[in-house]
């Protein structure tokens, strides 16, 4: 099953309705859910402690059919990590995040680990807002795109080993990248296609497609 969450952040605009046209469960993080409606879509559930949503808001959603998940106000969690939980427990095993990526570097670093943490759990993850995409690979990807995109690849919650890159204007071959690494920033695709793989540890890759 194919999950989208949908988070408070920036970007949930008309550039986004091809993910959500695709989705099996659309899940809304607290005040996601108000980006969701304006575009005229209601998430199956909303997740969160609905600080950022109004009584209205709320009991619109219940009037729409969407399953409120209520959490506390003091929590570990983010409410977009709930909303991926929830996803997962309802048996998705792709994640796509929108609205998790913005100006606020904070919530965007937390928001990247959460898909890094994701992947090591075997969750197909990933992070849009256009014109970049975040993927968290702990195997492999095929990135499909155009010459001369921009491809930058991270190691993430430790060393990375037996990383290798094919198609890009800067190849690796089995090579390992230390946690603080950044010799995959910037790198572009030569053709159509371009293949990453990880053989131990988790990646974050940015693809920049204009």
């Amino acid at each position: 099953m194919r999950a989208v969450v949908v988070a408070a952040g920036e970007g949930v605009d008309e550039r986004v309705r091809p993910y959500l046209a695709g989705a099996d469960l659309i899940v809304a993080a607290d005040a996601g859910a108000a980006a969701l409606l304006a575009l005229g879509y209601v998430p199956q559930a909303t997740v969160g402690d609905f600080d950022s949503l109004g009584e209205k808001e709320l009991e619109r959603l219940k009037d729409l059919g969407c399953l409120l998940v209520g959490a506390k106000a003091e929590k570990d969690e983010t409410d977009t990590e709930l909303a991926a939980r929830y996803a997962l427990a309802q048996g998705a095993r792709s994640v796509l995040l929108l609205g998790g990526i913005g100006s606020r570097l904070d919530h965007t670093w937390a928001n990247l680990m959460l898909l890094a943490r994701l992947a090591r759990e075997g969750v197909e993850a990933c992070a849009a807002a256009p014109p970049v995409t975040v993927y968290a690979v702990s195997g492999e990807l095929t990135l499909s795109g155009r010459p001369g995109d921009i491809v930058s690849v991270f190691p993430v919650l430790g060393e990375a080993t037996g990383v290798t890159e094919e198609g890009f204007k800067y190849s690796l071959t089995d090579s390992t990248l230390e946690a603080s690494a950044i010799l995959g920033v910037s790198n572009e695709l030569l053709g159509s296609e371009g293949k990453i793989s990880v053989k131990r540890g988790v990646l974050l890759v940015f693809h920049y497609s204009f």
